[in-house]
């Protein structure tokens, strides 16, 4: 397999595990729904951001590229559960 294969393998992949968070998601946005809460939740997105930080230092990435990378798919699981 050429090494674009093999990337882009990884990007199909990388699609899938977004699909499966956006589920995910989806289905935290309608218990939150249920139980009046607000959609978004600074504390876990600090969390979340921290925690693939702390992944991307450990990986030898840039652990602020990693973190824009976040701040997009936290976007979309926002928009998901029906905030934007």
């Amino acid at each position: 397999m050429t090494l674009r294969k093999k990337i882009d393998a990884i990007d199909e992949k990388l699609v899938l595990l977004l699909k499966d968070r956006m589920y995910l998601c989806k289905c935290i946005g309608a218990i939150k729904g249920k139980n009046g809460l607000a959609v978004k939740d600074h504390h876990r997105e600090d969390e979340v951001y921290l925690h693939a930080m702390a992944k991307a230092l450990e990986s030898g990435l840039d652990p602020q590229k990693v973190e824009a990378i976040f701040k997009d798919i936290i976007a979309l699981g926002v928009f998901v559960q029906g905030a934007e």
